[in-house]
């Protein structure tokens, strides 16, 4: 298994390249079958699968101003791409020189040149290039002069709509967290270090872990409470709820992530944790009184629990 930061210096890295190209934020079950399909084809020809991807996502460079929220960090893509079974990876930095390419430039001086590729596989609405030139079409022509097969993948659909890293997003900023994890064929998650927050939480009965996400520019799941399951330092999980929001009772105006962990009562200020969200208990709202707002936290808890314990009978927690 390789991973090779930048393009490769020479040919000769891998036999028989079999690849595929594309930001592939969230690596999601649609993107997953554009991966069996590279195996497929890399096992038929002994071949090696090959992802090419970004360390940002172009649309950072391309439209800086309204760049988009991404699903996932790179460490988050690589490690899922390589649970899909492809170890040989490219990462490349998606830079303002690379935008204005051709897709002939992209795709000679890049995906031939230095890798000599037999096979290319992209999903149905793939393009690359400047203004996206590089598509299905493009790539069938320029197959035909040097050699090298081309294969198109039929999107996944989920309830006969094609599955998309847009439609992720969307559903996650509008807090339907369940439904985006079965698009994505995992529970969503987001990974940070915990801060000191106001330390409320400890004063009313339920302590709270402030996560302070790795990457700012990551999808936060739309303001409201979560059934969650939290793993802290990479080792030990735990099952919780979660508070997205400003604490509107205390009249806070600093947004916030804080888990509250069933069962623990440790200290793990400046620990690496990972939060998975389950699903979506309700929206977050102003209490007239802290004691309405505990008594509502301890049926958020109860809700919690009965949602973590039928994810659980259906084996959907791993």
């Amino acid at each position: 298994m390789t991973i090779v930061r930048g393009i490769p210096e020479h040919r000769g890295l891998f036999r028989n390249p079999v690849v595929t190209l594309g930001s592939f934020d969230g690596v999601h079950m649609g993107h997953m079958r554009i991966f069996s399909m590279v195996q497929n084809i890399a096992r038929q020809k002994g071949g090696d699968p090959i992802v090419i991807t970004f360390t940002e996502h172009p649309r950072k460079v391309i439209t800086p101003k309204t760049p988009p929220r991404i699903l996932t960090t790179v460490d988050e893509k690589v490690s899922a791409i390589r649970s899909c079974g492809i170890g040989n990876i490219i990462l490349l930095d998606f830079t303002a020189q690379m935008a204005q390419m051709t897709a002939t430039e992209f795709f000679n001086e890049i995906v031939l040149k230095k890798l000599g590729v037999i096979d290319v596989v992209v999903g149905y609405d793939h393009a690359f290039g400047r203004n996206r030139e590089g598509n299905i079409d493009f790539l069938r022509e320029i197959s035909k002069h040097r050699g090298f097969g081309v294969t198109r993948v039929e999107p996944k659909s989920f309830y006969s709509r094609p599955i998309s890293s847009t439609w992720i997003r969307t559903e996650l900023e509008d807090g339907n967290v369940r439904l985006a994890s079965s698009l994505l064929g995992r529970r969503y998650a987001i990974s940070g270090t915990v801060s000191r927050g106001a330390g409320r939480g400890r004063t009313i009965g339920f302590p709270t872990a402030n996560l302070l996400p790795e990457d700012a520019g990551k999808v936060v799941p739309k303001d409201g409470v979560y059934a969650v399951t939290v793993l802290v330092a990479g080792t030990e999980r735990f099952e919780g709820m979660l508070n997205i929001g400003t604490n509107p009772t205390f009249a806070n105006v600093e947004h916030t992530i804080e888990a509250h962990l069933f069962g623990f009562s440790g200290d793990i200020y400046g620990s690496a944790i990972e939060v998975e969200f389950v699903d979506r208990i309700r929206d977050e709202q102003k209490f007239g009184s802290v004691e309405e707002l505990v008594a509502q936290i301890g049926r958020d808890g109860s809700a919690a629990r009965e949602i973590l314990r039928e994810a659980e009978g259906n084996g959907t927690i791993n």
